[in-house]
């Protein structure tokens, strides 16, 4: 599979399945036809005011609720690696943010409602120690932030081996995320 190929597959799932829920799955890579609209970069940024230079990280998909513009669920998927380093990257560039947007115009709203979802492929034997390590300690130090992304409610981590499991899971984190939203 090629980079974001994974991602884009599970994106337009998602599409289908959230959809009738009012529910808009905003991803950053492919081309969608059904939903060109949706197609975009998802960014975290700081400071005053969105621009190249402000921008920290690009996340993957967005579960934004289409009336309200909240983000019920953003999800990182490394497709290649469960490795610590890549993994507490993606964190802290979230984290660190004042904000998100979509295609730099479109602002989602990050309060208690919304959860961080990082999901990484094992290649091997998947090691939950670190995973509940890093989720945890992810957590904690959130908690002592005074960005505006560190309003997130809830940093979740999960691995997946392979299209099926990537999609198992995400579903199973976006089902707990929509019952925190609610």
């Amino acid at each position: 599979m090629t980079h974001g190929e994974l991602t884009t597959h599970l994106a337009e799932i998602l599409t289908q399945e959230f959809d009738q829920y009012g529910i808009d799955v905003l991803y950053d890579h492919g081309q969608q036809t059904s939903h060109p609209n949706e197609v975009g970069e998802i960014a975290s940024w700081f400071g005053e005011s969105y621009n190249a230079e402000t921008r920290l990280a690009l996340l993957d998909i967005a579960l934004v609720e289409r009336a309200t513009n909240k983000a019920i669920a953003l999800i990182e998927i490394e497709e290649t690696t469960d490795k610590p380093k890549v993994l507490i990257g993606d964190i802290l560039a979230i984290l660190l943010g004042d904000g998100i947007k979509f295609r730099g115009e479109r602002i989602l709203t990050i309060e208690s409602w919304t959860t961080l979802i990082i999901l990484g492929h094992y290649s091997h034997v998947p090691n939950w120690k670190r995973v509940h390590h890093l989720e945890k300690h992810a957590n904690y130090l959130k908690s002592s932030m005074t960005t505006g992304n560190a309003h997130i409610g809830e940093i979740v981590f999960d691995l997946f081996d392979d299209s099926a499991d990537l999609k198992a899971k995400a579903i199973e984190q976006i089902k707990h995320a929509r019952r925190r939203f609610s």
